[in-house]
């Protein structure tokens, strides 16, 4: 039955025009709004930017959906009508349960046959957050310990935290570039070499979020996203590092949704890793809890480098 998906202003996309959303074409719907671009000072003699994280906002929205016209008497022409005698219509996504205030942008896509159609329209959504009351996360279904936000551990949002995410991590920025000069008359160039400086650097961190229901994964998907964007910088923990990096969220991206025979999304957030220099690393003993253990006297911890 295609009747029942989805609702545009209360009525039945499919009975009243023949039409549902493609399979896969929810992932840009779901994804995270983007961070609004953050005023920051960018000082050349350290590394990083300086953010001024008071208020962060999110952005407006851009997105694709992607729709299917199916039967003897589709109604390609009434929907777009529809979606133009005002710019904001209620999208009630009954299958994913999912309800948005949208606007209209463009329809890049069109590919029309007797009885198959397949379309792609470009929506706009204004109001990310609209109306949303914080609850915190909870989740039936495990998740990763070995990253945290703030010192709440991913699994707390039923988050797994994917392959790759550690790469990204362990990547050096970019040097900054220092006071160059190149003279027409001589080769080369001249540089001031006194010293090196890294720029602030974009982290994709690679999510996998599973739930019990999707009453479940909304609550701890909306929750994080909350948690993402509160005032002030965030704190990313890897175990894998041992190190707390501090970021602002910049964008979401969603690869996988999936809303009746497994509930999942497979998305990335990416955030800006305010300041990051890459070093030598340290390993040193420490409990289950990730106390410390330190020597006798008390000031230094145990390396456990290994010496040849």
């Amino acid at each position: 039955m295609m009747s029942g998906r989805f609702y545009i202003d209360g009525k039945d996309a499919f009975t009243e025009y023949g039409i549902y959303v493609q399979e896969g074409g929810y992932n840009e719907l779901v994804a995270f709004p983007p961070l609004k671009a953050v005023t920051s000072n960018d000082w050349q003699e350290e590394d990083g930017i300086e953010p001024d994280l008071s208020e962060p906002t999110l952005n407006t929205k851009e997105f694709s959906l992607k729709i299917v016209l199916s039967g003897m008497d589709y109604r390609w022409g009434g929907f777009i009508e529809r979606l133009s005698d005002k710019a904001y219509h209620t999208f009630d996504f009954r299958e994913i349960g999912r309800t948005y205030r949208l606007r209209l942008v463009s329809n890049p896509n069109t590919d029309l046959a007797t009885h198959l159609g397949f379309i792609t329209i470009k929506l706009a959504d204004d109001f990310p957050l609209d109306g949303y009351t914080y609850k915190e996360p909870e989740s039936t279904v495990p998740g990763s310990d070995y990253y945290e936000l703030d010192g709440k551990p991913f699994s707390v949002y039923g988050v797994h935290v994917l392959e790759g995410t550690l790469n990204e991590i362990e990547k050096s920025p970019n040097v900054k570039t220092s006071l160059l000069r190149n003279i027409n008359k001589l080769n080369g160039a001249l540089y001031d070499g006194e010293k090196v400086t890294y720029k602030a650097k974009d982290v994709k961190i690679n999510c996998l979020m599973k739930a019990a229901s999707l009453t479940e994964l909304w609550r701890n998907y909306n929750a994080l996203l909350y948690d993402l964007v509160r005032p002030e910088q965030r704190l990313l923990y890897s175990d894998e590092t041992g190190y707390e990096y501090p970021c602002h969220y910049k964008s979401c991206s969603v690869s996988e949704f999936y809303a009746s025979d497994k509930i999942w999304l497979k998305f990335t957030v990416t955030v800006c890793f305010i300041s990051f220099r890459l070093e030598d690393d340290e390993f040193v003993l420490a409990t289950e809890t990730r106390d410390l253990v330190v020597t006798e006297d008390g000031e230094f911890a145990i390396d456990l480098r290994k010496r040849i």
